[in-house]
């Protein structure tokens, strides 16, 4: 799991720049709606704050995995 985590990042920011070029009217940017926009940062909000729970979550699969077992 440890390997998504560089690619996660580099789709966050990614978006983060995406939204930036939508803001500056970039051409191929003003062509795209608001909506998609406003999803893609959506996304890398919960792909970051999945990030910095990464440990957290771990430990809740681990538990349910031991209760399934």
């Amino acid at each position: 799991m440890g390997r998504i985590w560089p690619y996660a990042w580099a789709f966050a920011i990614m978006c983060f720049i995406y939204a930036g070029c939508k803001i500056a009217g970039l051409e191929w940017a003003a062509e795209r709606s608001w909506t998609e926009v406003i999803f893609f940062v959506c996304v890398s909000v919960v792909i970051i704050v999945c990030f910095f729970l990464r440990h957290r979550i771990a430990a809740l699969y681990a538990k349910i995995k031991d209760k399934m077992s």
